[in-house]
């Protein structure tokens, strides 16, 4: 298995449960389901920080002390961008994790919610094609 390995596999995951998520992504589904939806997403963030939490302990650490200062600079790049990643992340939490918020504002869920996955995606895409592949 490669370095990393663990990773990998945790971002498919994570893609796994938005692919699942999105079709249901529907206002009467959501108005008829809200308790599985606020499951899903708790499922997601679960899932999301465990990953977030063993790359600061364990990848993170080894590639910010590199030798090389281009792998240094990497690190930190990625690092820096995945503040803000958390930050929104946190605050989508915190606006969509009760299911009476989700009830009365569907659409702003579905809109925010695709926003989250698309974000989820493309940064997974990125650790995927140039920081994991650096680490490999």
């Amino acid at each position: 298995m490669s370095k990393t390995g663990n990773f990998r596999q945790q971002h498919k995951e994570l893609l796994q449960i938005a692919t699942e998520m999105s079709p249901l992504l529907r206002t009467d589904h959501i108005i008829a389901n809200t308790p599985d939806m606020v499951q899903s997403l708790a499922k997601l963030a679960g899932k999301i920080n465990v990953h977030l939490a063993m790359e600061d302990k364990v990848l993170y650490p080894k590639l910010t002390e590199h030798q090389d200062p281009s792998v240094r600079s990497m690190a930190n790049k990625f690092i820096n961008e995945m503040g803000k990643i958390k930050e929104v992340y946190a605050q989508y939490l915190n606006k969509w994790s009760n299911p009476e918020a989700i009830k009365k504002n569907p659409p702003e869920f579905i809109n925010e919610t695709k926003g989250i996955f698309e974000a989820i995606s493309k940064r997974i895409a990125k650790e995927d094609s140039e920081l994991y592949a650096l680490v490999d």
